[in-house]
């Protein structure tokens, strides 16, 4: 008799304080394991993950965006962002992953506000060789098992300005806005984060503004003339892309889903996915399944 399939119920999460207790990991790669990346699967990081490929050609997707990375480029996941590596050819590169917690706050705004078009960024080589060289000198502060070499605090140090540079690489791809949006784009990105940790419990735009201790009429303002959307479509994105997410790594069903994003009314729930979404759950599911 066959076994019955185990049901999948989560999508895996993969905790770096598992895998060391600094905060951070480095290492070189030549070539990807195609058994390696399979076994790792789609899944979550709580980390941020930073990579720079030398030379090589690979796919990554990140929450159903399928990127291609070609020759000398730099991509980067967040934290929570469902991913994994369906093809690489012939690649070398260098991986970082480190905790949100080491990462300076405006560094975590420049890859947060480039996340809803994450794409990848072409490198020159003189650029990619001063990367190579920032990692090449971390990798040197570790030994074989992975033990730190260096006190902390010098390790940490030189992660913030390996990600300082990864980060402004991406900043001067895209040229800064000016001074006067600079409230606008704080208080959007502080939104952001907002929707981001409370989109299972708070679900009204008045809550995410008295949250902020702002005017609804204002935040909506503020958000609209920075990202292009009101408020409303950030919110509905969060719990959607979640819930798609949900529905393509694990076997619940709709109204599981629905209950375990904070809607009683499972109802109410498929009819706001269909609109979204522009197509049912059910529907979804049956799509990127086949």
């Amino acid at each position: 008799m066959k076994k019955s399939k185990q049901k999948r119920t989560t999508i895996p999460v993969h905790k770096l304080q598992e895998r060391t207790s600094l905060g951070i990991q480095i290492r070189n790669f030549v070539n990807f394991n195609r058994h390696d990346m399979r076994k790792l699967g789609a899944h979550r990081d709580d980390h941020y993950i930073l990579i720079i490929q030398e030379y090589g050609y690979s796919h990554v997707n990140i929450d159903f965006k399928t990127i291609a990375i070609k020759g000398c480029a730099a991509f980067f996941i967040l934290p929570g962002q469902v991913h994994y590596v369906p093809e690489s050819e012939e690649t070398a590169g260098w991986f970082m992953a480190i905790d949100s917690s080491l990462v300076d706050k405006s560094y975590q705004q420049v890859f947060e506000e480039l996340a809803l078009h994450q794409q990848t960024l072409l490198v020159s080589t003189e650029k990619v060789a001063q990367l190579v060289r920032c990692a090449a000198l971390l990798c040197d502060m570790f030994d074989n098992d992975g033990q730190a070499l260096m006190p902390g605090t010098v390790i940490h140090s030189l992660a913030s300005a390996y990600v300082g540079i990864f980060a402004a690489l991406y900043k001067s791809s895209n040229p800064e806005k000016d001074k006067q949006q600079l409230r606008p784009e704080i208080i959007t990105s502080e939104f952001r984060k907002l929707v981001s940790s409370q989109f299972k419990t708070l679900k009204n735009p008045s809550q995410y503004a008295d949250a902020l201790s702002l005017s609804l009429s204002y935040l909506n303002e503020v958000v609209k003339a920075v990202t292009g959307f009101p408020v409303s479509y950030w919110i509905h994105h969060e719990i959607v892309l979640e819930a798609k997410r949900m529905l393509y790594y694990s076997d619940l069903t709709v109204k599981q889903i629905a209950f375990s994003l904070g809607y009683d009314d499972h109802a109410y729930f498929s009819r706001l996915f269909s609109k979204v979404a522009g197509v049912p759950a059910v529907q979804f599911r049956k799509d990127y399944r086949e």
